[in-house]
């Protein structure tokens, strides 16, 4: 099966990709996680993401937005980490071009953006996440 990859490095990220997708069953696969593991940013154990492909409710919480979620650990000398995931998603139809924000939750409940830093020099800062996607299928458009 066909997979899409998105690789992001910051908390508001475009994202640009070589086709559109045409509405059909997406699974996130996996989460991989690359950050500095000095101490640093809190995580609170959780990354939020809000994509733009995702507008009606796939999926439904109790906390507010209708966010794709995925662990996080703080501890330190973790900086790679992978998630098997296995979340299945009636997806809608994902434009050439679309946004991915990336959110924690700080100590009150409210959504702020994640700590990015692609240099890796910031104590705790995610250098980059990848979000890897099964796809049903990829049409031709022409």
């Amino acid at each position: 099966m066909p997979c899409l990859q998105i690789r992001l490095s910051s908390a508001n990220q475009n994202i640009n990709i070589s086709k559109e997708l045409k509405a059909q069953k997406l699974t996130l696969l996996r989460t991989t996680i690359y950050k500095n593991s000095s101490a640093g940013t809190i995580y609170r154990g959780t990354l939020f993401f809000n994509l733009n492909f995702f507008s009606g409710y796939e999926h439904l919480s109790n906390l507010d937005g209708n966010y794709l979620v995925a662990p996080i650990t703080d501890e330190e000398n973790n900086s790679l980490q992978t998630y098997q995931m296995n979340q299945s998603f009636s997806g809608e139809d994902i434009k050439q071009s679309f946004n991915v924000k990336t959110f924690i939750r700080d100590a009150n409940g409210n959504y702020v953006p994640a700590s990015f830093d692609t240099t890796g020099a910031t104590a705790g800062s995610i250098i980059y996440i990848d979000l890897m996607f099964q796809v049903s299928q990829l049409y031709e458009y022409n």
